[in-house]
């Protein structure tokens, strides 16, 4: 029987993911880690990139930007200031926001400057991501 561990991802939305996982791997400050069942405990920050997780043998993949790690026992928990799964992505929909943040950019406004560059941080994470299981799903098709 396989060894699985508790995985809950959460962001300021909502539960993004929860469930029994096998392993993940996830990007963090101090570079790409891999989880197993029965992980000693940890806490780490978390970087922007891709969360891999593996269950049943599948695997599913959530975009994240930053956030924290905590490891205690056999359960895993991801606070991420935003988090998105690979199914729910929409090109156009990140398209229209990055545009949007790029042009509010150029207004050089101080204090919305922050926001938009977070916003604009964010779009460009989600077409890396979106870009990604493109290739992955033309290339599952190919076979």
């Amino acid at each position: 029987m396989t060894k699985l561990f508790k995985l809950d991802i959460l962001s300021p939305e909502g539960t993004v993911f929860s469930g029994e996982v096998s392993q993940m791997t996830l990007p963090t400050e101090s570079g790409i880690i891999t989880i197993l069942p029965e992980h000693s405990d940890l806490i780490t920050k978390l970087s922007g990139g891709q969360v891999e997780i593996e269950s049943e043998g599948k695997k599913k993949f959530i975009s994240i930007m930053g956030g924290f790690l905590e490891i205690s026992g056999n359960v895993a928990s991801i606070i991420s200031d935003f988090a998105v799964r690979s199914e729910e992505l929409d090109e156009q929909k990140i398209i229209q926001a990055q545009k949007y943040a790029e042009e509010q950019l150029k207004k050089k406004d101080i204090l919305n400057s922050a926001i938009n560059e977070h916003n604009l941080q964010k779009a460009i994470l989600e077409l890396k991501m979106f870009d990604k299981n493109k290739i992955k799903n033309r290339n599952r098709g190919a076979k």
